[in-house]
């Protein structure tokens, strides 16, 4: 029987590794940041689609201004639904 956990392998940069090695020096951290990151940014496609993609890939977007401004128009579009 294999109890090998399932993980995700991609490229980064040395910077990327490095910084990420530096910030998230403990592992559990590491998995754990990572884990919720990965889950928020499904949420998010699953619910908007890949217009978050877009947003994300855009070079001129900027995450920090992304999360408050889908949170914004959630709350407007809530609003929109209860009338």
């Amino acid at each position: 029987m294999n109890d090998s956990k399932p993980r995700f392998s991609f490229e980064v940069t040395e910077e990327q590794q490095q910084r990420a090695l530096q910030v998230f020096k403990n592992y559990g951290d590491r998995k754990a940041v990572m884990g919720r990151i990965l889950d928020e940014l499904m949420d998010m496609v699953e619910e908007h689609g890949y217009i978050v993609f877009g947003a994300i890939f855009d070079q001129s977007a900027n995450i920090r201004k992304i999360i408050p401004s889908l949170a914004k128009a959630e709350k407007i579009a809530s609003k929109m639904e209860d009338r």
